[in-house]
């Protein structure tokens, strides 16, 4: 999740009141993921930006857990916006493509066209709201 008052994700999410105690405590502007992207969409596209102009590209933590929910996650909405991704991400979401994977990736931006660059590092929190752990299946 992103930024946006802790009574919006209360009435739409599945977590633990202690989690969402702990999320409003110390991420009071968390969002959910459609929320930020049409904020973002808002912006870029009174800029021009359309999914025929614009390469998108993500440097988000591939960790099962940033992607396993295609209607909220935040690159998956992205992805559906934009068209195609170009994944730039690794532990933390720091790009770590090199030098070669940064001019593969600006060989694909179209001619006159524009990038959009995802980063995206998290944080767990579980149901207990304690922050940096997180409960996996199994």
């Amino acid at each position: 999740m992103g930024c946006q008052s802790s009574n919006t994700l209360q009435s739409a999410s599945p977590h633990s009141k202690e989690a969402l105690k702990s999320l409003a405590a110390h991420f009071p502007t968390a969002m959910k993921g459609h929320d930020i992207e049409a904020r973002v969409f808002k912006q870029l596209h009174k800029l021009g930006f359309t999914d025929e102009n614009t390469l998108f590209a993500e440097a988000t933590c591939p960790d099962e857990v940033n992607h396993d929910d295609p209607k909220e996650d935040i690159t998956a909405l992205f992805q559906r916006r934009w068209g195609e991704v170009f994944p730039l991400g690794g532990l933390a979401g720091l790009p770590f493509t090199g030098k070669t994977g940064w001019a593969a990736f600006s060989s694909h931006c179209p001619k006159d066209g524009n990038i959009t660059i995802l980063f995206a590092p998290h944080v767990g929190l579980d149901r207990e709201g304690r922050v940096g752990k997180i409960y996996r299946d199994g």
